[in-house]
């Protein structure tokens, strides 16, 4: 199915919160999704990507992401960056309310970009850690400006390839509460991540994926991952996926409207 008929499909089952049976799901919808947030708090977020749209500065970098079996250098502007890479509002805001309802200390986003996900993650959650990683060391530089600029001393950004710097991290933080999954869109390390990330987590951890309908090998990873043994409920969001590993939760399965 195309991704166009994926999203009919989506639009024709997903429910509102009157159709949800799930305690967990339904509270998350009732007291988070649906209600809109103080401008303020987001405002000077919104500001920051106003200004990277406009910003027509070049900058050349090295691409890991899906489908780079190899190195490929790219040299787009910073606003063609922000407009193709950048988490839309809703998006964002929803990544940061699911680490909110569960009061997620301990925060991986891998796939910085130039940095907005993470602002509304940490401006939503300001004790949490967040813990992002970014695999081109020009996008982290810029992404760490806009950080400083809104005083998010509760980011830290590593900069790397993801296989090389998300095992160590795990170790180091020893049990992640929330793992946001973005940036390399392709089967086989969606499936990485999310096996490797398993050995550090508990019962109460969110799993978030971006864009589990991309292709048709994220679309596949996606279906495992519902699937897997471990995992008991997922909420799917078209745009993300959200599974939790709680035992207590039955094995269930919601496409949920936003």
């Amino acid at each position: 199915m195309s991704q166009l008929g994926d999203y009919i499909n989506y639009q024709i089952h997903a429910k509102t919160r009157h159709g949800i049976h799930s305690p967990f799901v339904y509270n998350f919808v009732e007291q988070y999704l649906y209600k809109k947030l103080d401008s303020s708090l987001y405002r000077p977020i919104e500001d920051i990507r106003k200004e990277l749209l406009k910003n027509g500065q070049t900058i050349q970098f090295e691409d890991l992401g899906a489908g780079s079996k190899k190195r490929k250098t790219k040299t787009p502007t910073i606003k063609s960056l922000a407009k193709n890479s950048l988490k839309p509002k809703k998006y964002a805001k929803l990544i940061a309310q699911l680490a909110q309802y569960i009061e997620a200390k301990s925060i991986i986003e891998l796939g910085t970009s130039l940095g907005t996900t993470a602002l509304y993650i940490s401006k939503l959650n300001p004790k949490s850690q967040i813990y992002t990683i970014e695999g081109s060391p020009e996008i982290g530089q810029i992404a760490k400006q806009q950080f400083n600029k809104l005083n998010a001393k509760n980011i830290e950004l590593i900069v790397g390839n993801f296989d090389d710097q998300l095992q160590p991290l795990l170790e180091k933080i020893d049990t992640v509460d929330l793992i946001f999954i973005d940036g390399n869109h392709t089967q086989e390390a969606t499936l990485r991540y999310f096996e490797l990330a398993l050995k550090y987590c508990h019962d109460k951890t969110l799993f978030i994926f971006d864009d589990i309908y991309w292709s048709e090998g994220m679309k596949q990873a996606w279906s495992t991952i519902k699937n897997h043994p471990k995992v008991s409920l997922s909420m799917d969001f078209f745009f993300l996926g959200v599974v939790s590993i709680n035992p207590d939760f039955s094995k269930e399965e919601f496409l949920i409207r936003y």
